[in-house]
């Protein structure tokens, strides 16, 4: 068997394992096996891209491994923590897509007005989430705030970049950003409202499998940036 299909097979493995124990609510072997699901994801995409990365996209990748991980560095006060690191990855994300992104759509009325349009819905819906009674919370109010207007303007360039052109790069980064909102939505619900498994299992399937989109955005970006340096 290849060693990529080995890695693949351990990534779908480490998923599905993550998934069942938080199903089941044995956080302490869920923590330890999501531990290698970026770990793993990352080692897919470095065997696709002839094992070169940039500084910005393992930045990402190690911001969401921290993220993943702060728990059993935290074990009693991990929220806070989890929340900046998955915050800074979403910065990073934004900074690695924003130059394209305004040279393509700054002189378009069109998507400039979709945007426009996006960032208030959103950031109203947000507002609205935000000012919800959340008495078990840990995170600085203006933390969440902050995150959720950075994972609103994530949301607002994949739509306006999927409307403009639905590529397979266009693809990925709208389903990995709906993967980053249904997780920390579902997360919400289930934590602070309607504590059921299922809301638990859709949380925790959504964030894990948003790595493989991740992953496949930078492949797709990379293939259209160099399209004769690819396996």
């Amino acid at each position: 068997m290849a060693p990529r299909s080995i890695i693949q097979i351990a990534y779908i493995l480490f998923c599905i394992a993550t998934i069942t124990f938080n199903t089941i609510g044995i956080m302490e072997y869920m923590t330890w096996s999501k531990a290698f699901v970026v770990p793993l994801a990352l080692l897919l995409y470095l065997q696709h891209s002839t094992w070169r990365i940039t500084y910005l996209k393992a930045s990402i990748f190690l911001c969401c491994f921290l993220g993943d991980t702060y728990r059993l560095i935290m074990p009693y006060n991990y929220e806070t923590g989890q929340v900046i690191c998955f915050l800074t990855a979403y910065l990073l994300l934004l900074y690695y897509l924003f130059p394209q992104f305004i040279s393509e759509n700054i002189r378009q009325k069109k998507h400039m007005f979709i945007v426009t349009a996006t960032i208030i819905c959103l950031t109203a819906l947000a507002y609205f989430i935000l000012n919800l009674n959340f008495e078990k919370l840990e995170t600085n109010y203006y933390i969440l705030l902050f995150y959720s207007l950075i994972l609103s303007l994530l949301i607002c360039v994949s739509i306006v970049e999927y409307n403009r052109k639905p590529d397979a790069v266009s693809v990925n980064l709208l389903m990995l950003t709906m993967f980053f909102v249904f997780s920390d939505c579902f997360y919400i619900i289930n934590k602070f409202y309607l504590p059921f498994s299922v809301l638990n299992f859709i949380q925790i399937t959504t964030q894990v499998f948003s790595y493989y989109f991740l992953i496949h955005l930078f492949l797709d970006q990379k293939r259209l940036e160099d399209p004769l340096d690819n396996d």
